[in-house]
């Protein structure tokens, strides 16, 4: 497989199997997280598992692996970008996990505060706009790429299909 759709593919695993994913667990979570909400039964260890879950998934990507001719900095590029955006994917799954685990904490009882809940929260909100802003630059990117790859007659990128974050 050529090295360029070795890289698209793999970019467009993270994107349906990670964030995909993540999203909708991020939805529950929002849903399910409000300090007010704090005594209703949640499923703190079901999230807990679903976000390692996908972060496992993203964190078996290795775009290391793929190996890019020096004549080539614009594949490198991309692929650094991918290498930031699964970073702080990981960090974001980190954050929310920790919000997850002393949420379930305060419901069994144990001490947590409204200031350390919005210190977690906060953290948690903060990798999430790393995130977004990391996921831009890769569709940003990327579609710099795909317009270049494409006017490259040496390899055609055609039956390869990306989804851009807002598309997804």
């Amino acid at each position: 497989m050529d090295y360029r759709t070795e890289l698209i593919n793999m970019i467009n695993k993270f994107n349906i199997e990670s964030v995909e994913e993540f999203k909708e667990a991020e939805l529950r979570i929002v849903r399910d997280s409000k300090f007010s909400r704090i005594r209703m039964k949640k499923d703190y260890d079901g999230h807990v598992r679903m976000l390692r879950m996908v972060k496992s998934k993203a964190m078996k990507l290795n775009p290391k692996a793929v190996k890019i001719p020096e004549d080539d900095p614009d594949t490198s590029e991309l692929k650094k970008a991918f290498e930031r955006c699964l970073l702080t994917f990981s960090g974001v799954c980190d954050s929310y996990v920790q919000m997850q685990l002393a949420l379930k904490a305060k419901s069994e009882g144990g001490a947590l505060s409204y200031g350390q809940y919005k210190e977690i929260n906060s953290k948690a909100k903060q990798a999430r706009a790393r995130l977004n802003e990391a996921m831009q630059e890769l569709d940003i990117m990327y579609s710099d790429y795909a317009e270049y790859s494409s006017m490259d007659d040496s390899e055609d990128l055609a039956g390869v299909a990306y989804k851009t974050y807002d598309q997804l």
